[in-house]
């Protein structure tokens, strides 16, 4: 008699015998809340670095016309703005590839 009651308390511990699940929450909303925040961190990101780019695009013109003659100005400006759009489209390049 007591191998019996031996082998129903191991059972009972682990849940073996009787099929009985060890208790694990059913929903599973911690995964999913982590997700979700991540998300949000990274458009918070995305949007701060938007704003700062768009700073420094502008401040970048304004040093240009600030320490650069009228004459060479046009120029300056089409060489930044080329230097911007190449910075962009090789960005873009790389997470087309990344997506694909």
């Amino acid at each position: 008699m007591s191998d019996t009651s031996t082998t129903d308390a191991v059972a009972q511990d682990t849940g073996a015998e009787t099929g009985d699940a060890v208790d694990e929450p059913d929903d599973d909303t911690g995964p999913a809340i982590a997700i979700y925040a991540q998300w949000a961190v990274f458009v918070i990101l995305t949007l701060v670095a938007l704003i700062a780019t768009l700073q420094f695009y502008f401040s970048a013109s304004s040093a240009i016309d600030t320490f650069v003659t009228d004459r060479y100005r046009p120029l300056f400006n089409a060489a930044f703005n080329l230097a911007v759009v190449l910075a962009c489209g090789l960005g873009l390049s790389v997470l087309v590839r990344r997506l694909a």
